[in-house]
């Protein structure tokens, strides 16, 4: 995924770095390559890279 195609209105599943599983967030800043992210089980923030951003949607299809 690269930065033109996320759309901030809508939850990924995303490889959070630091966490050991696929984690449901919601994208909060984008910049060249990650995303700032907040974790919405807990509510912390973190970083995922934009390659690692999965749509809900697109997680449940697959």
């Amino acid at each position: 995924m690269n930065e033109s195609q996320l759309d901030l209105s809508i939850d990924y599943w995303a490889k959070v770095i630091g966490q050991p599983d696929l984690v449901e967030v919601q994208v909060l800043h984008v910049l060249t390559n990650t995303a700032t992210v907040c974790i919405k089980e807990t509510g912390e923030t973190g970083v995922a890279k934009l390659c690692d951003l999965v749509a809900q949607e697109e997680k449940l299809i697959v």
